[in-house]
């Protein structure tokens, strides 16, 4: 059986990032897999680099990885996908900051990247598909976007046709969807072998078909110390046939319309049957969900419509309101099952400094912003201290097992065991 794979790597780190962790993780995993690529030229990847992430290399001493990758693509290793700079989370923003955030992931990449820069895919972060984002992208010139098995038709595992490729009715823009469960297998570091690979690819494609894989490149080496090896076996492997992603048409040239559905890489199919599109982001019965994006909301309507747009206190607030806008305080807030409240308070405190650094800014419009940025940091410690988000984490974590896996998996049921101990200790 040979495999036709396409592989898309997400590299992306928040414009919060240390020196101390950047650096932990370029040398665990970045670079690791650019030496995969490096040491077998046959190989190729798909890359979205979010252009904020070029940035923090710029900044702590990393401009050699951005040569590499400038290598990578001269080689014919490397195939661009674009994105938005900051990573955020773009189907419950407004147009206009939709927009800006691709308009600055462009001007980035160029600066970076020079004329080697000739992204034709995009990449919406957390593979938040929406109708408004995807007219967007297609009105940027983009001719192909990326998006999670559950936005086919809501389905957890979909019954998508591989030997056929797909295009958004009444768009010009074709959408490739992402094998969700092989994905997953290298998510959570399920695969130990090349054996286990391809025993879990014939199980789930046929001889036909081709394999998108889709994940963040941070797996491999630094939240799965071991899987970067496993990765470059894979490759190695007389069965893999590695091409890009926006090969796939000439291969496979029988097209299907399709009316995708919103959803996530993480979304999980009872939440998308009861309209619940991004939990992870914004739960309905979240509170801290719902105060960060009323601070994030008052934060762009502060910013946007400030009348001394040409001051040097708007221009600063413009750039802490732009990476303000990164998902991960929304992420890490959700329990749904990840929590960290110190990533909560710096996408928070990022906003409320955007708007106190208007300087002519109405007082009721500072005062409301101080209360809700001191009700999630609150709200949050009260959730730690008391265990709350814990549970809640606990909770959630036992739902996606059962809803994926039909069980709780034993590994993680020990796991939970041991977290509830030490929360009835504590609390």
């Amino acid at each position: 059986m040979k495999i036709i794979l396409a592989n898309f790597i997400h590299i992306y780190q928040p414009p919060t990032q240390s020196k101390r962790m950047l650096d932990k993780i370029v040398n665990e995993s970045y670079w690791k897999i650019l030496e995969i690529l490096k040491n077998n030229p046959p190989i190729k990847i798909n890359l979205n680099v979010a252009g904020c992430l070029l940035d923090l290399f710029a900044k702590f001493g990393h401009k050699k990885i951005i040569q590499e990758i400038k290598n990578l693509v001269q080689k014919d290793q490397i195939e661009f996908v674009s994105s938005a700079k900051y990573h955020a989370f773009l189907p419950l923003l407004p147009e206009n900051e939709i927009k800006r955030q691709i308009e600055l992931n462009e001007k980035t990449c160029k600066k970076f990247f020079g004329k080697l820069w000739n992204a034709e895919g995009f990449h919406i972060p957390e593979m938040a598909y929406s109708r408004k984002v995807a007219k967007i992208v297609e009105g940027f010139g983009y001719k192909w976007i990326l998006a999670n098995e559950t936005s086919y038709n809501g389905k957890l595992f979909s019954d998508l046709d591989f030997t056929k490729t797909y295009k958004i009715k009444n768009s010009s823009l074709k959408i490739f969807f992402r094998d969700r469960r092989i994905s997953d297998l290298f998510n959570e570091g399920l695969l130990s072998n090349t054996d286990d690979f391809l025993k879990n690819v014939q199980k789930e494609i046929s001889p036909r078909e081709y394999l998108i894989l889709a994940t963040d490149g941070e797996i491999y080496g630094h939240q799965r110390p071991g899987l970067e090896n496993i990765l470059a076996q894979i490759y190695r492997l007389h069965e893999v046939n590695p091409i890009f992603i926006s090969k796939l048409p000439s291969l496979y040239p029988e097209e299907k319309e399709v009316k995708p559905v919103p959803s996530t890489w993480a979304s999980m199919e009872s939440e998308i049957k009861n309209k619940i599109y991004y939990a992870q982001w914004k739960y309905p019965r979240n509170p801290i969900h719902k105060m960060q994006w009323e601070l994030t909301i008052l934060a762009i309507n502060a910013v946007e419509n400030y009348k001394y747009k040409k001051s040097k206190d708007w221009k600063r607030a413009r750039n802490l309101l732009d990476q303000g806008l990164h998902s991960c305080q929304y992420w890490w807030g959700s329990t749904s099952p990840w929590w960290d409240i110190r990533n909560i308070e710096a996408g928070a405190h990022q906003l409320i400094e955007a708007i106190q650094s208007l300087k002519m800014i109405n007082k009721n419009i500072l005062e409301r912003g101080k209360n809700l940025y001191q009700k999630i940091i609150f709200t949050a410690f009260d959730w730690e201290r008391s265990g709350r988000a814990h549970r809640r984490s606990i909770k959630y974590t036992e739902k996606i097992e059962k809803e994926l896996y039909g069980e709780i998996r034993p590994a993680t049921k020990e796991a939970l065991e041991l977290l509830n101990k030490k929360l009835e200790s504590h609390f």
